[in-house]
């Protein structure tokens, strides 16, 4: 019974998504309320101590929030200043096979941008840019978001993942581990059960293009990609993994796009397992013109995409000055994350600490705000960028404020989640001697799943990325439950923890936010449901391929 009372908030929470369509910021709010309820009426509470920890999740949000502003916060000055479109334009004269640049554009320019800024924009930068190269607008929504999957859980340096490992730090060292040998050992595994998948993606999003949309020799203009698009796939996958293995969160997705990114496009340039034919979408499947300008309001990314010579009448910029940017907070992020070069401890070192919120002992914050990447490299970064591009100081404030105001629901959520999930946790400190509510439900699933719960757990993840619209919110819920559940089932909790990320980042590939995203942006409106359910296919089979994959570790 309490068990069941312990999952209201949780289940509240997606059935106000899925059932009303109630945004993230909202249902998260309404959980938190009944979370509050249940640990002062039921869990007996003290009213301090349930406030204490409430605050404690608000501080703690403003951790991640900071990356997810500094990271849109680039993106959209750099949209400002023309460099996008130049990246764009660039993109244009690498190859005239469609299918050549949907791996470019969709997988690997999207793992880039995912893992600088992720929250939505790869695919919604993606897909309007796809239609501006004369791609159909469904074709362009499919591919990019059937691409969006594998550099999610380390999306904007790795914020899902550290968001996850925020929320578990303390359940770790009171389960006797090393919180920094624990997120190693859970970053190698999230990339190895994503990476073995994301092998096939670029070839899954080329042969569901080109068997949907050919006129004709469809399945050998599928086979025929099959060489580039397995090269495509591992040029990520393998700088994917040992980043992930060595490296930590931060840098997989960010620093292995930029990786696969150079040798897919000299590839291209150079033929190197390239088909002979060159594939195009039938004459009249297009239609005339680019993508139309985006509603301010669809989300980050949301912009006009221009065609070919509109963007060369707008910028001159060289693609080095366009892309140096991201290439110099590629470079600080390695410097300041290596801690052989001292610059990461010292960037640690300084710290914002209050020991006891609200006279409540254990319910302590700690924030190094000079080791946020937000603020440092891509706030200062996005600062030097619009002066040296010659961005004016009313330019620059719009676009902060702009940016501000983009992120509005999204720290609701954060401030909302994170709060109820820390009132959830140390709900165990009352007077009724009840465990906490976090504890109460991992019992049950350990009862009623037992040994299958590797086969469950990443489904969980795909669930709460899928109503929410994000592996971060997702990951925000289920981390701790998941990893108690774990705990108590003798499963490795770094091992379930990778299996939640993994759900939640296919989840990506069908999220209805990111669709509804996609389609505004690209003039598809209308075509939601074929989208969702052409793309349900790639999503079964990267579920099934990480449950082989992840298989041995955890039964044999």
């Amino acid at each position: 019974m309490y068990a069941l009372i312990a999952a209201v908030p949780l289940v509240l929470a997606l059935v106000l998504m899925i059932a009303f369509r109630v945004p993230a910021s909202k249902s998260l709010a309404a959980s938190l309320g009944v979370s509050i309820i249940l640990g002062l009426l039921v869990w007996k509470m003290e009213l301090i101590t349930v406030l204490a920890y409430g605050v404690l999740g608000f501080l703690s949000s403003w951790d991640v929030l900071l990356i997810i502003f500094g990271a849109i916060l680039l993106l959209n000055t750099l949209k400002a200043t023309g460099a996008i479109e130049a990246i764009n334009l660039g993109f244009r004269n690498i190859s005239t096979d469609r299918r050549i640049q949907t791996i470019i554009i969709a997988w690997m320019f999207g793992a880039f941008v995912e893992g600088a800024a992720g929250f939505g924009t790869p695919a919604a930068l993606a897909a309007p840019l796809l239609v501006g190269l004369g791609f159909p607008p469904v074709a362009a929504c499919i591919a990019a978001l059937a691409a969006n999957s594998t550099p999610v859980p380390f999306a904007a340096v790795g914020t899902p993942s550290l968001t996850s490992v925020a929320a578990l730090a303390e359940d770790i060292v009171t389960a006797g581990g090393n919180v920094e040998a624990w997120t190693r050992e859970f970053s190698r595994l999230t990339s190895l059960f994503l990476g073995v998948g994301g092998l096939l993606v670029p070839f899954q999003i080329c042969a569901i293009m080109v068997i949907m949309f050919g006129k004709e020799r469809k399945l050998r203009s599928a086979l025929e990609i099959l060489p580039f698009s397995l090269f495509s796939g591992a040029a990520f996958v393998v700088p994917y993994h040992l980043l992930g293995s060595f490296a930590g969160p931060d840098f997989p997705s960010i620093i292995g796009s930029l990786i696969g990114l150079g040798a897919v496009i000299c590839a291209a340039k150079y033929k190197f397992l390239t088909p002979r034919h060159v594939w195009d979408f039938p004459a009249g499947s297009v239609p005339a013109g680019a993508a139309p300008e985006a509603d301010s309001q669809t989300g980050p990314a949301a912009g006009k995409v221009l065609a070919g010579n509109e963007i060369q009448n707008k910028t001159n910029m060289s693609l080095l000055k366009a892309w140096s940017p991201y290439l110099i907070i590629a470079a600080l992020l390695l410097i300041t994350r290596i801690p052989a070069l001292g610059i990461k401890g010292l960037l640690q070192s300084v710290k914002i600490i209050i020991p006891n919120i609200l006279g409540v002992e254990g319910a302590a914050f700690s924030f190094a705000a000079p080791y946020n990447p937000g603020i440092f490299p891509f706030m200062v970064i996005s600062l030097i960028v619009g002066f040296c591009f010659g961005l004016s100081f009313r330019e620059t404030g719009r676009i902060w404020r702009g940016t501000a105001r983009q992120l509005v629901s999204v720290a609701t959520a954060l401030f909302c989640g994170v709060a109820m999930v820390q009132i959830m946790r140390y709900s165990s400190v009352n007077q009724s001697g009840l465990p906490s509510m976090l504890q109460q439900i991992a019992t049950s699933l350990a009862n009623g799943v037992g040994r299958v719960f590797p086969v469950v757990s990443p489904l969980i993840g795909l669930i709460g990325a899928f109503v929410s619209g994000s592996c971060t919110v997702s990951g925000l819920l289920f981390s701790p439950l998941q990893f108690e559940t774990a705990r108590m089932l003798g499963f490795d909790t770094a091992g379930i923890i990778a299996l939640q990320m993994a759900g939640g980042s296919i989840a990506s590939i069908i999220s209805i936010n990111n669709v509804i995203a996609v389609t505004s942006t690209t003039g598809a409106s209308g075509s939601e449901g074929k989208i969702l359910l052409v793309n349900m296919l790639p999503c079964f089979i990267y579920y099934v391929l990480i449950l082989i994959t992840s298989a041995p570790f955890f039964f044999f």
